[in-house]
C-alpha cells in the first residue's frame, strides 16, 4: 500500500507551451521523469525510434533516459503541459520510475479529471508571485499523478512491476532495495563488488542478490552496469574527453575492460560514439 509519507514528489517545472511554429527538437532524454499533456491541437513524437501522433486529451510519460523529441507539423499548433518531477519511490519499483511500458499513456475513465486538472495547473503556473503559488502547484502535480496512477490498470505495465498487484515483498525487503539502489546510484564511480555493497547494509550478498532481483528484476551488479554505461555515454558525447578518463569516472579502473563492457552493452565501441 503506498503511503502519503512516502510519495512526495519534487517538482522541478510545471509550464504550458504553445507551440506554433513547424519544426523537429533535439532528440534528448532527462535524468528525472517528465508528463507532457496534449491541451489542444496535436503533435508528432519520436519515442525511442517510434513515432506517433499526440492528439488533445493524450498524455506521455517519459521515465528517466527514455529518448524522445516532438516534431509541430506544418500549418498546425498545439499546447502542452510539461511537468518535470522527482523523488518518487513506488513499493516494488525502481525509484524515479513509474511502471508504465508505453510513453503514450491510456486514461480511459479518468480523462476528465486528468485534463480538468492540467487545466488548473496551467492558470496556477501564471501566478508565480501570488501567496502560496509553489505550494499549490505541488498539490496540483500530485493529484495529476494520482489520476494517473488510478490510470495504471487500464496500461501495460513493465516486467518489473509487482508490489502494486503483489503483497509478497515485506517493509524491511523494500527498505533495503531502495538502501541499495541509493548506495550504487551514490557510488557508482567507486571500485565496488556486491560484497562491498552488502557489508555498507549489514547483509550478505547472497540475500541483497536474492532480494534485489526478486523486487527489481535484476542483479545489484546488473543495475550498476546498467547505471555506468548510460553514464559512460553521456560522458562520451562530451568534447575533450578520452576513453579513460571516462572509464575512471564510472568506477572502472582499467580501461580496456570498459571498452570491453561498454561495446557489448551497446554494441559499439566508446570511439565510435559521435560527439
Amino acid at each position: 500500500m503506498l503511503q502519503l509519507s512516502e510519495f512526495e514528489p519534487e517538482v522541478l517545472y510545471a509550464f504550458p507551451f504553445r507551440n506554433e511554429h513547424p519544426g523537429t527538437y533535439i532528440y534528448h532524454q532527462h535524468d528525472f521523469l517528465e508528463l507532457s499533456i496534449m491541451l489542444e491541437g496535436y503533435s508528432d513524437y519520436n519515442v525511442e525510434g517510434q513515432w506517433r501522433r499526440v492528439v488533445a486529451g493524450q498524455a506521455l510519460l517519459f521515465n528517466p533516459g527514455i529518448h524522445h523529441q516532438e516534431t509541430q507539423p506544418p500549418h498546425t499548433q498545439s499546447l502542452q503541459l510539461h511537468i518535470g518531477f522527482r523523488h518518487i519511490a513506488l513499493p516494488g519499483q525502481v525509484p524515479n520510475h513509474l511502471p508504465f511500458k508505453d510513453a503514450l499513456i491510456s486514461l480511459d475513465d479518468y480523462r476528465a479529471e486528468f485534463m480538468a486538472n492540467a487545466q488548473r495547473i496551467v492558470a496556477e503556473s501564471q501566478r508565480p508571485t501570488v501567496f502560496g503559488h509553489a505550494l499549490l502547484i505541488q498539490a496540483m502535480v500530485i493529484e495529476q499523478l494520482c489520476w494517473l496512477l488510478r490510470s495504471l490498470p487500464e496500461n501495460s505495465v513493465s516486467n518489473d512491476y509487482t508490489e502494486l498487484h503483489q503483497g509478497n515483498v515485506s517493509r524491511d525487503q523494500q527498505a533495503l532495495v531502495n538502501a541499495a539502489t541509493y548506495y550504487l546510484d551514490v557510488h557508482y564511480n567507486e571500485d565496488l563488488t556486491l560484497g562491498t555493497v552488502a557489508a555498507s547494509l549489514h547483509v550478505s550478498a547472497a540475500y541483497l542478490s536474492r532480494t534485489f532481483k526478486a523486487i527489481q528484476g535484476e542483479t545489484p551488479i546488473s543495475y550498476l552496469t546498467r547505471l555506468r554505461m548510460q553514464r559512460a555515454k553521456q560522458l562520451l558525447m562530451q568534447e575533450a574527453i578520452t576513453v579513460r578518463q571516462v572509464a575512471h569516472a564510472v568506477g572502472y579502473q582499467d580501461p580496456y575492460y570498459f571498452s570491453k563492457v561498454f561495446k557489448r552493452y551497446f554494441g559499439a565501441a566508446p570511439t565510435l560514439i559521435e560527439r
